[in-house]
């Protein structure tokens, strides 16, 4: 990451029952980045909570914004700490807030939009938790080639003029807007799902 860029992002730490140097390690992971740490509410059935939302430019690629080395480090973080909890286990939410302004004409000042993925773990048993927390890497470069797939087939649309104007004054109405996707770990399938998805089809 460039440094001219580290003042236009942040990570937020919020946490619960961490010690002091479980604290400090992560925050000094990020020590270039402009880091918000605070303490949040016990969920009482779990010893700690660790919630940590990364918010960046949506035109920076994940794997830029935090490079591969200090999510590697992060990983084996959140693993020691979930193994210090033991049975008590630990409530982990990662979350990536994309941030990207369109110019409207018929404002002063762009609209600000934003896209929210979150992946909350929340497996006592220590395979299942780390085997979720070696799989948000994967899955979220499975989101990234999604979304340059359909950037890609929709470059290859013709769009007229007018229909150009008509989408532009839609999104501008579209002021701070919230595109929010969550996923949870099937521990039986060994991979991320949206909730949606793990609800039964009815028979009929």
């Amino acid at each position: 990451m460039q440094e001219n860029q580290t003042s236009l992002f942040q990570i937020i730490i919020n946490h619960f029952g961490l010690s002091l140097g479980e604290t400090q390690a992560i925050s000094n992971l990020f020590s270039r980045y402009n880091v918000d740490e605070n303490e949040i509410e016990p969920d009482y059935e779990y010893a700690s909570i660790l919630e940590i939302e990364f918010i960046k430019d949506e035109k920076i690629p994940f794997f830029e914004f935090i490079p591969m080395d200090k999510w590697s480090t992060l990983i084996e973080i959140i693993k020691n700490v979930k193994k210090r909890r033991g049975k008590k286990g630990l409530k982990f939410k990662s979350i990536i807030t994309e941030i990207y302004d369109l110019e409207n004409t018929q404002y002063d000042k762009p609209r600000t939009l934003k896209k929210k993925t979150v992946f909350l773990l929340n497996h006592k048993d220590n395979i299942d938790f780390n085997k979720g927390l070696e799989r948000i890497e994967i899955t979220i470069e499975n989101i990234i080639e999604t979304a340059e797939s359909q950037k890609s087939q929709s470059s290859k649309q013709e769009m007229d003029k007018e229909f150009t104007k008509n989408t532009n004054q839609n999104r501008g109405a579209a002021n701070d807007e919230l595109n929010s996707t969550s996923f949870i770990f099937d521990e039986s399938k060994r991979r991320w799902i949206k909730p949606i998805d793990k609800i039964p089809k009815r028979a009929y």
